[in-house]
């Protein structure tokens, strides 16, 4: 890698929103597949998360908010931009019913299939659940939470739990 391609890969790799709109597609409302580029919510949620990282060095939040702000779109593009990052990081996300498990899990590999080759990891095991970068060691899961013990014996450093009110076994979950 040359100077100019090094720096290209350092703003990347520190820069989401600009990691963001380069590197990330997400299938707008009237079906099109473009580029992601954060909208208010979202860039109020990022602000928010970055200045607690900063602070604190990590990042813990509940975010209570309105449908179809993006807020999950937001979470699924920032856990796909650490995995493809960092090595040995896992990220599992659970869902309150089948169909926004397979939601999020088809974002996420539409996330890596439309990755600029240069910068998409190397694919590890992909299934309906999961998807892994084999060199990096770093995974993304996705379970159900209407599922008794799902996510149980794993230890994983990004969670994204959704609609958390409507989780058939939340106590067990959340234990």
């Amino acid at each position: 890698m040359n100077t100019r391609e090094r720096a290209i890969r350092l703003k990347l790799k520190k820069d989401f929103v600009h990691y963001a709109q380069k590197c990330l597609k997400i299938r707008a409302k009237d079906g099109r597949i473009m580029g992601f580029a954060l909208n208010t919510a979202q860039q109020h949620i990022h602000r928010l998360l970055e200045e607690q990282r900063a602070k604190t060095g990590r990042v813990r939040a509940l975010i209570l908010k309105g449908r179809q702000q993006g807020c999950t779109t937001y979470v699924q593009g920032r856990f796909y931009w650490r995995l493809s990052h960092q090595k040995g990081l896992r990220a599992f996300c659970l869902m309150h019913i089948d169909e926004a498990s397979k939601s999020v899990h088809h974002m996420m590999r539409r996330f890596h299939e439309h990755c600029p080759f240069a910068v998409r990891p190397k694919t590890g095991l992909v299934n309906t659940h999961e998807l892994t970068f084999a060199k990096l060691d770093s995974s993304y899961q996705v379970g159900t939470a209407k599922s008794q013990g799902v996510g149980r014996a794993q230890t994983v450093q990004l969670f994204h739990g959704s609609e958390v009110a409507y989780w058939s076994h939340a106590a067990e979950h959340m234990s």
